[in-house]
């Protein structure tokens, strides 16, 4: 096989004559010749098995209810080994997600106080207030006296 050509030829022997082999004149090497008695029919009797009784065989039926049974109860045990590892990793997988649901609420949480002081600070009081608010004297401070069930007092030290 020299060419492509005569590649082509060899995979696709009986095809067709390829231009090489047609030059060569053996076209007709590769086709086989007459078979002695080729010409013999095959006579092909119908049966009948109409009568025939099937046999059931005990123990063929006892060994595949047995693989059935094992392959399913294997199947079962499987299925419990790998169970608890799911779930653990399940578990785990929602611990994580908990975890970082916490941090981002921490983080607004503590964004939002920043807010809340920044707008409760005394210069954002008096710029909110304006010139009709005025900041009252030390001595005008009236301070409301605790409850009998209070537990510290600002007037006492001990």
């Amino acid at each position: 096989m020299t060419s492509l050509a005569a590649l082509f030829d060899w995979l696709a022997a009986g095809k067709a004559m390829s231009s090489a082999a047609a030059r060569r004149g053996n076209a007709t090497d590769f086709r086989l010749r007459r078979l002695p008695k080729e010409e013999i029919h095959l006579y092909v009797k119908s049966i009948d098995n109409t009568t025939v009784v099937r046999l059931v065989d005990k123990k063929d039926w006892l060994a595949s209810v047995g693989m059935a049974g094992g392959v399913l109860t294997a199947s079962l045990l499987l299925i419990a080994m790998l169970l608890p590892g799911g779930y653990t990793l399940l578990a785990s997988h929602r611990m994580e997600q908990l975890k970082h649901d916490r941090d981002r609420m921490t983080n607004e949480l503590r964004v939002l106080r920043s807010r809340q002081a920044a707008l409760v600070s005394p210069s954002q009081l008096e710029q909110y207030a304006g010139h009709n608010f005025t900041t009252p004297a030390a001595a005008a401070v009236i301070f409301a006296p605790p409850s009998k069930g209070a537990v510290a007092s600002l007037g006492t030290r001990h």
